[in-house]
């Protein structure tokens, strides 16, 4: 066996290393000890304090602790050691930059699969730390994982949600863009019964924008007003229930005012979706009475000014307010926001491969998400989210009714006057004939 003292041998001329008893060999002896020890200390101290080394798992604890983090309850020493690793790496690296976050996700990731001899991402072994968030031409099936700064996140109007989107004529609410841009908004119109669905009219006061629809919902239809699938972005498209293109009936209008009049030739010549600007935006509803549209007594011939309300008891002022209406029409209102300060960790998870045994993939989506949460900077939004392999067939229900609504004739109540004849000698009869 090779010792300390046979390598110092090893190293002196050749009479001094052949006699075993003489007094140089006794002093190697004695070095020897020394540095036997030595070794062994340094043993001990790299399986206590290197991390790829440590073999107890309260050694890789204490480690842990230097770096600010904690073992999860389901790790073990081997998965562990290796988000512990590519944790370091990030800190050493600067921990809060896009790059830091890549090579965090990407090595713990490579890492994992070969501790664990699975595959969470296929193809992973092939790329870098930058290739690897990068699509590549040669094998187009490959899924990068991805890093999305400011992702979009869709809101709805929680303020009508609240309503349960039932919205009455001249309801005004507010809506905030928390967004780094200004975006358009989407709407849903559902048709109350009685045909109060009548002209439905939705203002942006903020930015002066008006979108309506040129006709009557009846009960259940669903007008959804979305963008159109062409450029520029804000232009509009309608469909009632999904299926039906409405598009021609939309109008809209920039530059809209209270109380002031537009007329045809002020509408924009391509419907257009409503502006939301950043921060608040001041909403208001109307239905405003249209030619060749049949909402009587469910429209108004005139606008609203910016005093005019529903009456409410000392709420309101006098001459400056209508007898409530109650509602005329269910109103979803939605908008994607760019959101500041926030950035996306997209992994793709269609298919994963894993040895015999408990699976392990849910408690690495737990460790990654962990990971990363920890790496990002103060105040910044963090998300890890994980694409399972997923396939879709979209539907719709329409309900439509069974039975033809026809609408009432309307005139005045009883008798105005009995059929009458001009008076003609030897042909009229007396007292159901008038001169003329």
């Amino acid at each position: 066996m090779t010792t300390v003292r046979n390598r110092l041998v090893e190293l002196l001329p050749l009479p001094y290393a052949v006699g075993g008893d003489s007094v140089l060999g006794q002093l190697l002896n004695a070095f020897a000890v020394e540095l036997e020890a030595y070794a062994e200390d340094l043993d001990r101290l790299r399986r206590t304090h290197w991390v790829e080394l440590v073999y107890r798992l309260e050694d890789l604890d204490r480690l842990a602790a230097v770096l600010g983090t904690t073992r999860l309850s389901w790790e073990d020493l081997p998965t562990f050691r290796t988000r512990l690793l590519a944790l370091a790496a990030a800190r050493l690296a600067g921990a809060v930059g896009p790059n830091e976050i890549r090579g965090f996700v990407f090595g713990y990731l490579s890492r994992a699969q070969d501790a664990l001899r699975a595959t969470y991402v296929l193809g992973l072994g092939r790329y870098d730390a930058t290739t690897a968030f990068q699509p590549d031409a040669r094998v187009p099936a490959f899924r990068p994982l991805a890093l999305v700064e400011n992702p979009l996140r869709e809101r709805h109007s929680q303020a009508l949600r609240d309503r349960g989107g039932r919205v009455p004529y001249l309801l005004r609410w507010e809506e905030h863009n928390r967004g780094l841009v200004e975006t358009f908004a989407r709407i849903t119109i559902t048709g109350l019964p009685q045909g109060r669905t009548a002209v439905p009219v939705l203002a942006n006061l903020t930015t002066g924008d008006l979108i309506g629809y040129r006709g009557v919902l009846r009960v259940g239809q669903r007008l959804h007003i979305d963008a159109a699938d062409a450029t520029p972005p804000d232009n509009a498209r309608a469909t009632l229930d999904g299926t039906r293109d409405v598009t021609d009936r939309l109008f809209s209008l920039r530059g809209f005012r209270l109380g002031e009049v537009f007329g045809r030739d002020q509408l924009d010549p391509v419907p257009r979706l409503a502006r939301m600007a950043r921060g608040a935006n001041a909403w208001i509803f109307l239905s405003i009475g249209l030619y060749d549209v049949r909402g009587l007594d469910h429209v108004f011939f005139a606008i609203a000014d910016a005093e005019l309300r529903e009456g409410t008891f000392d709420g309101t002022r006098f001459d400056h307010a209508l007898f409530p209406s109650g509602p005329v029409a269910a109103v979803d209102l939605r908008w994607t926001e760019q959101e500041p300060a926030s950035f996306q960790v997209r992994v793709p998870w269609q298919v994963v491969v894993e040895e015999s045994g408990p699976p392990r993939y849910r408690e690495l989506a737990e460790a990654l998400r962990t990971g990363v949460v920890e790496l990002h900077a103060a105040g910044v939004r963090a998300e890890v989210v994980f694409d399972p392999f997923t396939e879709s067939q979209p539907q719709r229900v329409s309900v439509q009714l069974p039975w033809v609504v026809i609408p009432p004739e309307r005139g005045p109540s009883g008798v105005d006057r009995d059929l009458a004849l001009g008076a003609r000698f030897g042909e009229s009869a007396f007292a159901s004939t008038r001169f003329e």
